[in-house]
């Protein structure tokens, strides 16, 4: 009896979409080592020779772009602590009605304001309760559906690591994409090299279709990479998730600022050491309470 009903919990965990999303990622990824080692590439060339360092080098490039890889997948993104959140801000702020989702239209007090100017000296900061959870979530949390929980300092979900990306994995995840990029560079310019020469279209393709197939692999996910991390470094600049970037005027605790104006913009510097050696997670509300009345667009 046990075992039939374990049978099902074990099927949809093996075929489950994390699984096979992160083992095709592992399956791309060799594949395409593996091509340059068995086909006549310079580095194969190089490893006959007995010249290992620039085979060693790359090797250790693609060890360290898994590593980075696992990382984020399977630690913590910042998941809001049911027990402990509740009963911090409890002591410190009142709470504001109950919502599931910032970005949600269809939420009953999605126009509620969260944040209010005390006339001439603080905002006050007033937080949301979570219509999917039942916590109140911290400012610049958000809800996500598909993992089921409150993420700290929200990114976005990515589908191709099916994990949050938020307030811990953040900086790891821009990581991976440098790291990604540069290797998916260097590999296109191994697999370049590599095609071979032939008068005839179909003796051509025969000897090059594996080297066809890799580049527009390398291509379309490297044009991907190089997007995402020259778009995360531009948001860690300014201190911003690609979630406020994209529904700000939507999220109640920005939508009353002036234009552009960004009120956890400390100057650039600041904002890149905070989000690269920062690893404890920030209380962004007291960051609030803290800054000035005036830079609220109705203050």
């Amino acid at each position: 009896m046990a075992g039939t009903c374990l049978k099902p919990y074990c099927c949809r965990v093996v075929f489950s979409t994390a699984v096979l999303v992160r083992s095709f990622h592992v399956f791309v990824t060799a594949g395409v080592v593996s091509l340059l080692f068995f086909k006549d590439t310079a580095l194969r060339q190089q490893w006959l020779s007995g010249d290992y360092l620039v085979p060693c080098v790359y090797l250790a490039l693609v060890c360290v772009s898994l590593v980075l890889y696992g990382a984020v997948c399977y630690m913590d993104p910042g998941f809001v602590s049911l027990t402990n959140n509740m009963n911090a801000i409890r002591k410190r702020t009142p709470s504001l009605g109950s919502d599931s989702d910032e970005g949600d239209s269809t939420s009953a007090t999605e126009t509620s304001v969260m944040i209010e100017p005390d006339i001439g000296i603080k905002p006050r900061v007033q937080l949301r309760k979570c219509g999917f959870c039942g916590i109140q979530q911290p400012i610049r949390a958000k809800h996500c559906e598909q993992c089921g929980f409150c993420i700290h300092r929200f990114d976005h979900h990515c589908p191709w690591f099916e994990t949050c990306i938020g307030e811990r994995n953040h900086k790891y995840f821009w990581v991976f994409l440098l790291v990604e990029t540069s290797l998916v560079g260097w590999t296109i310019h191994l697999v370049w090299t590599a095609f071979v020469y032939e008068a005839g279209w179909l003796s051509w393709f025969v000897s090059n279709g594996l080297y066809v197939v890799a580049m527009f692999v390398l291509v379309l996910g490297g044009t991907t990479t190089f997007l995402l991390v020259a778009s995360h470094t531009y948001l860690a600049g300014i201190n911003l998730t690609t979630w406020e970037f994209m529904a700000r005027h939507r999220i109640t605790y920005l939508k009353d600022y002036d234009g552009d104006e960004n009120p956890f913009d400390e100057g650039v510097v600041k904002n890149l050491w905070k989000f690269f050696l920062h690893l404890r997670l920030k209380n962004w509300e007291l960051y609030l309470m803290n800054r000035p009345a005036k830079t609220l667009g109705r203050a």
